[in-house]
Parts: C-alpha cells; sequence; structure tokens
C-alpha cells in the first residue's frame, strides 16, 4: 500500500471518528480539547496544506486554540491563519479585478507584537511601510480594505505617546505580490498583467 493509500484511509477514518464524535458531544464550551480534536490538530500540522481533507481542514478551523496542549498552540494557530488565508486569496480570485467594497462590508483584524512568529510561519512575510502605501496608491484601496480583501496583515505595537507603530506583512500567495515586485524592481512591471489589462481597484 503507497503512502498516499495510507493517508487517504486515516483521513477516511478519523473523518468518520470526527462525525460520530460530534454527534455525541454536548453542547457548551469544552476546557481542554478531547482526544479526537487532538487526533484532528495532529493530522492537520503534519499534512502538507494541498494533500489536507476539505471535511478535516474546515473542522481544524472550528477549533479554540486555547483548548490544545501549550505546545501544540502556536502551530495550530500559525495553520488557522494559513488556511483562513489562502480562503481568502482563493475567494478574491473570483472577484476580478474590481472590488466593490460596500460601507459596513470591511472590518479589518490587527494583530499585536507576539503574532509576527505565528505570521511568519503561516507564510507571510514583512513589507515597509513604503511598500504598503504603493499597495494602497496603486489599487485605490485604503489600508483597511487591503486588509479584508487581501491579505495584507498589520501589527500594532503600542508606544508610551502617540499612535501605535505598524509592521506590515503579505502573504506569499497574495496577488498583490506582482504589484510589490514591480514596486521592488521596475523593469519587471509586465507581471502586473494578473490583474487584466493593468486594472484593479477598490470601488466606493
Amino acid at each position: 500500500m503507497t503512502a498516499l493509500s495510507l493517508r487517504r484511509n486515516a483521513s477516511i477514518a478519523l473523518t468518520a471518528i470526527l462525525a460520530a464524535t460530534a454527534a455525541a458531544a454536548p453542547s457548551g464550551p469544552a476546557s481542554s480539547a478531547d482526544e479526537t480534536t487532538i487526533q484532528v490538530v495532529d493530522y492537520v500540522l503534519r499534512t502538507p496544506t494541498p494533500d489536507l481533507d476539505p471535511k478535516l481542514a474546515n473542522a481544524f478551523l472550528d477549533v479554540d486554540v486555547e483548548t490544545l496542549p501549550k505546545k501544540k498552540r502556536e502551530k495550530a494557530r500559525a495553520k488557522q491563519l494559513e488556511l483562513l488565508t489562502l480562503l481568502k486569496i482563493g475567494k478574491g480570485k473570483k472577484k476580478g479585478g474590481i472590488r466593490w467594497i460596500g460601507p459596513d462590508s470591511c472590518k479589518p483584524k490587527y494583530y499585536g507584537p507576539g503574532d509576527a512568529g505565528a505570521l511568519s510561519m503561516a507564510g507571510f512575510f514583512e513589507i515597509t511601510e513604503d511598500e504598503a502605501d504603493f499597495l494602497g496608491r496603486k489599487t485605490q484601496c485604503s489600508e483597511e480594505e487591503l486588509t479584508c480583501e487581501f491579505s495584507l496583515s498589520i501589527i500594532l505595537i503600542p508606544r508610551k505617546k502617540g499612535p501605535p507603530a505598524k509592521r506590515f506583512f503579505l502573504h506569499y500567495k497574495d496577488p498583490l505580490g506582482a504589484l510589490l515586485a514591480e514596486y521592488r524592481n521596475p523593469k519587471v512591471g509586465g507581471q502586473t498583467a494578473f490583474f487584466g489589462n493593468g486594472i484593479f481597484t477598490c470601488n466606493h
């Protein structure tokens, strides 16, 4: 039996156990994750993202990371962030070049100084404030819209005086990476053809 077959059989068995456990589980918050939940987490953490069983991946996204053993929390949090970001990017590609932003549709999420490690593990890389500003000008999207429609992620660093400092991150699979490459090396400007005739904007 091949390794692929073993992984497939294991995921099928785990899906069946998960379904039975969910049907029998009492309602209400749990103080710690049960054994089946931990098995799901372990499966997702050791399996390459493209090979994940969709049902188990969805179950993993519902896991409260704080209920896991401490040694698993950081990796699980980073994996959830990776999967949610890839889902957002995938949905965004289906929207096309023009993003229609409703007045109350954007509720950006900000991160704290301790989240830099999770962002890095999830596939994000740091960009400069000037680069983030360039992405905003090029797309006509506000900073908040870039966080909602794309993978721009912002860490807020409290200061004794004045507004918090910011660190900016972008996921390596984000299509905005083509625009970032144009900023970093104007000679590769042709990469923006991804957006279709160079048209890409947030509609207000």
